[in-house]
């Protein structure tokens, strides 16, 4: 029992010391996740789009459109650049992308007004930068609703009414916006976390996949003297090799945590012994996953093609870019077999949200599902593998004693 357990240990040290010498896999496990955690967060330090170039085309030349290119300049999501005489200016200075969205106020925006009659402003942004839409959308918004606002109690305290009583009047039912678990609205809290699971996942992939998976008697320089390890029974071999990168990777996990998270700002609200948790399960079905498709690869070569070629298509599956219900149904299925569709909303949940273990139990059932399933489909290829090379062994053995009677 305990030569095993020793045993154990040390195929999980050999294994730790031979992606450590290999130059692919230390590329990889070592560099490319501290480079990636580093490299990935910093574009989106600032967190928020604020103060794109946007211009106003001013039509109507009065007191309220001049309260309204004041008030627009006062927003911090845009910076007013230009005050245009004419659309056409503003459409070339859009499509120049010279500015990303423009307002349009139109001629007699203010007599309309002080008649009473209904009156509005354009609005055009680029479409081709979704963040830069919606904030420059909503700094026009905002100016032109607040200054209409201060005309419609004006005119309504001229009919007799006190200040009060015409602001309820105006808004009936005020409505009041929080934004929870995110109160910057930064896109790097949003989508730099989800990225850095991507990242861990398929950096491990490639690492499994890249040393062999469970393969027995690897052909590796740094295995040359290793015929105890590389000659281990099977669950041992397999299991000990699994735990290096389990350990290595949960290192890799913490490091993110407690680093990379308070480098950039982002909240850390995750209990450490859930994330622990979570880490153990999202590795191991990371690892069994590898360990299964490593054994289909001919060249170790073939797993960095693989799995660096699907990063793209496991963003997009894991839900967090884009509604998975609202993904084609075939998708939504190959999604189910990946460990990050579950992972990135566990993370985040437990690390921008705190949440217990209770409120995240569903996504880690479902991780140690698939660790489960992908570890049966691990053992079972590698047991058929480890039998095929005992009879091609004795294939081969058999064939040099018939050519040695024959001689």
């Amino acid at each position: 029992m305990f030569r095993m357990i020793d045993l154990l240990f040390k195929v999980t040290l050999t294994e730790w010391k031979a992606f450590a010498k290999d130059p692919a896999v230390m590329l990889i496990v070592f560099f490319g996740v501290i480079f990636y955690a580093f490299y990935y967060p910093y574009p989106y330090k600032n967190q928020v789009a604020n103060k794109a170039p946007a211009a106003i085309v001013d039509l109507d030349h009065s007191t309220m459109s001049h309260q309204i290119i004041r008030a627009a300049s006062a927003m911090q999501e845009d910076t007013i650049v230009a005050i245009y005489e004419n659309e056409l200016e503003a459409q070339k200075a859009l499509a120049d992308e010279k500015i990303y969205g423009y307002m349009k106020i139109p001629q007699g925006l203010e007599a309309d007004l002080r008649k009473g009659q209904n009156a509005s402003v354009g609005v055009y942004c680029h479409g081709g930068f979704i963040l830069l839409y919606g904030n420059v959308a909503s700094a026009f918004t905002t100016a032109a609703m607040s200054v209409g606002a201060t005309t419609q109690v004006k005119r309504i305290v001229m009919q007799g009414h006190s200040l009060s009583e015409a602001m309820a009047i105006r808004d009936p039912i005020p409505t009041r916006f929080f934004r929870m678990f995110n109160a910057s609205g930064g896109y790097g809290i949003y989508a730099v976390s989800a990225v850095l699971m991507i990242i861990l996942q398929q950096t491990l992939l490639v690492a499994v996949g890249v040393m062999g998976g469970p393969r027995k008697n690897r052909h590796f320089k740094v295995f040359k003297n290793d015929d105890e390890t590389e000659g281990a029974p099977l669950l041992i071999r397999y299991f000990g090799r699994s735990l290096a990168y389990i350990l290595h990777y949960l290192a890799a996990l913490f490091f993110f945590k407690f680093v990379i998270y308070h480098v950039f700002g982002f909240p850390d609200r995750g209990n450490e012994w859930l994330v622990l948790l979570f880490g153990l399960l999202f590795f191991g079905a990371v690892v069994n996953m590898g360990m299964w498709i490593a054994q289909f690869f001919k060249y170790r070569e073939t797993a960095l093609l693989v799995f660096a070629s699907v990063p793209i298509f496991v963003v997009f599956a894991s839900g967090f870019s884009w509604p998975s219900g609202n993904m084609p149904r075939a998708i939504q299925m190959i999604a189910a077999f990946i460990p990050s569709t579950y992972a990135i909303p566990t993370w985040l949940s437990i690390q921008n949200i705190g949440a217990n273990f209770q409120e995240v139990s569903h996504n880690l059932i479902r991780l140690f599902e698939l660790s489960v399933f992908y570890l049966f489909l691990g053992l079972i290829h590698a047991k058929r593998e480890d039998l095929l090379g005992r009879v091609i062994w004795r294939a081969k053995r058999l064939r040099r004693r018939w050519r040695r009677r024959e001689l």
